[in-house]
């Protein structure tokens, strides 16, 4: 016989009015961004939302049987709400929506009391995948939220600290600890992340004391977030009144406060996506922003000489196209060369990659330790005209051996 749901026990022992209350209290909401049929690529739009400086994590919703990419999961309905507004003001963003129910390895029901729009990001598949288009959130009751990437003026009775009678602090002294796998101090940023709006508020160095100010109350606790290509991304959330709720954060002989960051490598079997590197339209070419990153992973192959790389080229669209090469002598991040052909999607992401790998080549690294994989079109991450179909054109790096 099958055990009555917990629905009809909450009905049987509390009555429907109150029932009804009590069952949606407990409601899980999620604001939703994107959905997935394979892992793999709902953990890398993850990881790509989070470049963005939003709170981001997947879980499985297994009635549909898609990964649901989502910033925020509360039980306050009025929570989703607000940041629903605030993402759907954001033209990459515009489409996000809320679910409401239970998300995790197992299939729950759903208790759906706020309608869920057009999943906005569907990994290509041979066929569709079914989705019920239904109307977007309405949310016309929402008040405006107050801009919550300013950060609010210590007031001027305040008390103001001062450190070996040098430094001045008008708000909080905090130090941004980096250390590397062996322990050594490791030179880097953290980055002061709004979750409301997918805003960074400031990036501190960990070369120096910051005197940080204190959040406005959105933006309580801190979340510090530490992402340095080539190790696993850190968050950490911490009290700015009371920062020894972390119990990873103490305070040193200055009187500061001390916030951890133990990096780990990447290892065997890990794949990262490189966020900060960008193409010219249907070039070889990198943009010159993207030469930091390069050199990043230069460094990180010279300080791990036993790892083995494979350099995984990407592209947006099936189409064959006109591609501009580098041309001789190459010039990695420039668009200069004239010399263009006609080439499929698969082989622009392959010369993409062999970019990558002679670059690394030309700077020290055995090409013996570098691998490349041309995908083309056939892994894309969103759709072609989505407005944030730069994702696709892009290079991942799996680590081989480490």
């Amino acid at each position: 016989m099958k055990p009555p749901s917990l629905t009809l026990i909450f009905f049987l022992m509390f009555g429907p009015v109150v029932a009804s209350k009590i069952w949606a209290q407990m409601q899980t909401h999620y604001v939703v961004i994107g959905a997935f049929a394979i892992e793999n690529n709902a953990k890398k739009f993850s990881g790509y939302v989070r470049s963005r400086f939003f709170q981001s994590e997947y879980e499985y919703n297994a009635d549909r049987k898609l990964y649901y990419v989502y910033v925020v999961k509360t039980e306050i309905k009025r929570e989703a709400l607000v940041q629903v507004k605030i993402l759907q003001a954001d033209e990459e963003f515009y489409d996000s929506w809320i679910f409401t129910g239970q998300l995790g390895k197992s299939s729950q029901q759903k208790y759906a009391s706020t309608p869920e729009s057009t999943l906005k990001q569907i990994d290509p598949l041979p066929q569709p995948v079914e989705t019920n288009i239904i109307d977007n959130v309405i949310i016309s009751d929402v008040q405006p939220t107050p801009d919550s990437t300013k950060t609010e003026e210590p007031k001027k009775d305040s008390v103001i600290n001062t450190v070996n009678a040098k430094r001045i602090v008008k708000g909080k002294l905090f130090k941004f600890d980096i250390r590397s796998p062996s322990g050594e101090p490791f030179t880097g940023e953290v980055h002061h992340v709004d979750l409301r709006r997918g805003k960074d508020i400031a990036t501190y160095s960990s070369s120096d004391y910051t005197d940080v100010p204190k959040p406005t109350e959105s933006n309580k606790p801190m979340t510090l977030v530490c992402g340095i290509f080539g190790y696993q991304e850190i968050t950490k959330l911490v009290d700015y009144v009371t920062p020894s709720l972390n119990e990873e954060v103490t305070q040193d002989e200055e009187n500061a406060w001390v916030v951890p960051f133990k990096l780990e490598r990447l290892k065997k079997g890990d794949w990262s996506v490189m966020y900060g590197v960008s193409f010219y339209k249907d070039a070889v070419a990198m943009k010159p922003t993207s030469q930091e990153d390069i050199n990043e992973l230069v460094s990180m192959m010279k300080s791990n000489p036993a790892y083995k790389i494979k350099v995984h080229g990407h592209v947006n669209g099936r189409r064959d196209r006109g591609i501009v090469t580098l041309g001789e002598p190459k010039k990695y991040f420039e668009l200069e060369s004239r010399k263009k052909i006609m080439a499929s999607a698969k082989e622009l992401s392959k010369l993409r990659a062999e970019a990558v790998r002679d670059y690394l080549v030309e700077n020290g690294i055995a090409k013996s330790r570098i691998e490349i994989y041309a995908w083309g079109w056939k892994n894309m991450l969103v759709p072609e005209g989505s407005p944030s179909s730069g994702l696709n054109d892009r290079i991942e790096i799996e680590i081989l051996k480490d």
